[in-house]
């Protein structure tokens, strides 16, 4: 992790560096909006939540006041914390209620909005700036508005379908009913209003005031499902919680405990502490085809285990057990013999089984077919104190369920889409699970996992990405740049990536290598001689992620790295 100084090897950003404090976001406006708390002499709370409220003013696709997220927080005596403000299903919602397309757009899709309640016990607990000073710089983008960007354009040309059926995104987010184009203005008063408004009247209007009782009547005539009463009871409902933790390779890593799958993380690197990594060539397909597969097994033990722990027992100590984690050991080697070339494919049965079945045998590579970008938003601050965050947020989709409340400018989450909706006669999930499962409620695969990582017991490096069912895979991959390579935090960011999906653009089972176009023929034949079937996406592709994050050097000094995927920046102060 050494600072080279310059350009970064992998792209033409170099390490951002502070003593102070520093900040790391997917968009620079969203950056200054934090630096600008740590120059007014906030904590890295301050400049997180600031940070936070700017990037749903300048990624509304990503994140937005309707939306849900997670947080990790490590405190200057090295003490770390998690905090779940993914939402909950509102009390109304039956399995039965919903088909397919209400439970990924539409009014019925939201789960109530954790966002604002994740905020304010962060800045309540942890900020020194009044709430006014934390949310102006949001309240000034949404009034004055933001120059709309390339990246910008793309993602709502692929959204448009989400918003037109309904008049208030429409309005709020298209100019005439097209997307905005680059370099045009996209002001959204109606949001800076809202904003305003729970600076006047505090965060919990957003629950219990003004706000809340807007939601509430705008979806209830909607015909939604979350009522005032949901909103009232949620930020009671969130809580401090312990991290899941595991060691590699001299580091205490820790992220989010379920529903996140950030166990997969952990799972996936403590395979890996079996193989000598840095005797590999970095990137290289030995390097490729060893950490495919411990993420590939990885990914289906979440898949198989890791859900809401209210209702489903999760295995977390089995999943991480020195029992386990050799038989996954072993399933790597076995599949990477020579013998074993030509069998890839499909899961068999349950990898709690410790086996893993076999299929095709041809490997191929082909480009990438164009699939729909469903995203997320990370960022991270920290202080010269030792107080560090980071934070992934996210409105499901892109803008989620597409419904804006009336005038607001609230964007509302797709929750119901990334949950298993569980009827009251499914008994057969209970026995899938091996735990009682309450009816009528939904559980889900949270895939969102920010990780701080400790060495000596000081925070050595956090870092985060948003991508769907991905985020487990890029971070993972991020990691393994950092401790097992020394690359500097831009180059463990911005180096190629890859990510497993399946023949039609869904994530599981694991059965298709996405590669970034970066990796070179001479790699993408070697993995298809071993029978891996490759796609090949562009150069810098979304797909694999948009990670930030922040490296704490022993003389003090941070470095910051974004991802040039996206609109990201790192700012020191």
């Amino acid at each position: 992790m050494a600072y080279t100084g310059g350009a970064s090897e992998f792209g033409v950003r170099p390490v951002a560096l502070g003593r102070r404090g520093m900040v790391a976001s997917a968009n620079p406006l969203a950056t200054q909006a934090g630096i600008q708390m740590l120059a007014a002499g906030g904590t890295a709370v301050d400049a997180a939540v600031a940070a936070a409220a700017a990037i749903t003013v300048t990624e509304p696709y990503f994140s937005g006041l309707g939306g849900i997220g997670i947080a990790v927080l490590t405190l200057p005596t090295g003490e770390t914390r998690t905090l779940n403000f993914m939402g909950r299903s509102p009390r109304a919602a039956r399995a039965e209620l919903f088909t397919s397309k209400t439970q990924d757009l539409g009014p019925m899709a939201p789960m109530v909005p954790g966002i604002v309640a994740g905020w304010a016990r962060l800045h309540d607990e942890f900020g020194r700036l009044t709430r006014a000073q934390v949310l102006e710089p949001a309240i000034e983008l949404a009034d004055r508005g933001i120059p709309v960007t390339v990246f910008d354009h793309e993602r709502n040309l692929q959204s448009v379908d989400r918003l037109t059926p309904h008049p208030d995104a429409a309005r709020t987010y298209l100019r005439a009913g097209r997307p905005y184009k680059a370099g045009e203005v996209l002001r959204q008063p109606g949001l800076a209003e809202t904003l305003r408004t729970m600076v006047d009247e505090g965060w919990m209007t957003f629950y219990e005031g003004r706000i809340g009782e807007t939601i509430g009547a705008y979806l209830a005539e909607h015909g939604g499902l979350i009522a005032s009463d949901d909103l009232r009871a949620y930020p009671g409902s969130i809580k401090w919680e312990p991290p899941l933790t595991a060691a590699y390779r001299g580091y205490e890593l820790r992220t989010t405990p379920p529903p996140s799958s950030a166990v997969q993380v952990l799972q996936t690197l403590r395979i890996l502490e079996a193989f000598d990594l840095p005797k590999m060539e970095h990137l290289g397909a030995e390097y490729l085809a060893v950490v495919a597969e411990a993420i590939r097994l990885a990914r289906i033990d979440a898949a198989a285990h890791v859900a809401d722990p209210r209702f489903v027992e999760v295995p977390l100590a089995w999943m991480l057990s020195d029992k386990r984690v050799r038989e996954l050991r072993a399933e790597v080697t076995r599949r990477l013999e020579p013998s074993r070339v030509r069998e890839r494919g499909r899961t068999g049965r349950s990898p709690r089984a410790g086996r893993v079945g076999r299929a095709r045998s041809a490997g191929r590579i082909r480009r990438a077919r164009p699939a729909r970008e469903r995203s997320t938003t990370h960022l991270a601050a920290a202080d010269a104190t030792g107080l560090a965050v980071n934070i992934t947020q996210t409105l499901g989709s892109s803008y989620g369920s597409g419904v804006v409340i009336g005038r607001t400018g609230i964007a509302m989450n797709n929750g119901h889409h990334w949950c298993t909706l569980i009827p009251g006669d499914r008994k057969e999930i209970a026995r899938i699970h091996e735990a009682p499962v309450a009816p009528t409620h939904s559980y889900g695969i949270d895939p969102l996992g920010p990780a701080h990582a400790a060495r000596g017991g000081r925070l050595a490096f956090m870092i985060g990405t948003p991508g769907s069912y991905g985020i487990p895979q890029t971070t993972a991959q991020m990691i393994i740049n950092l401790i097992d390579f020394g690359r500097n935090i831009q180059d463990a960011i911005a180096a190629p990536r890859f990510r497993w999906m399946d023949d039609v653009g869904d994530p599981f089972p694991p059965k298709v290598l996405l590669l970034e176009g970066r990796f070179p023929p001479g790699v993408r034949r070697a993995l298809a001689a071993r029978g891996y079937r490759l796609e090949i996406l562009e150069d810098w592709s979304m797909r694999v992620g948009g990670g930030q994050g922040i490296v704490f050097r022993e003389d003090r000094w941070m470095m910051g790295g974004a991802d040039p995927r996206r609109n990201g920046y790192a700012v020191g102060w």
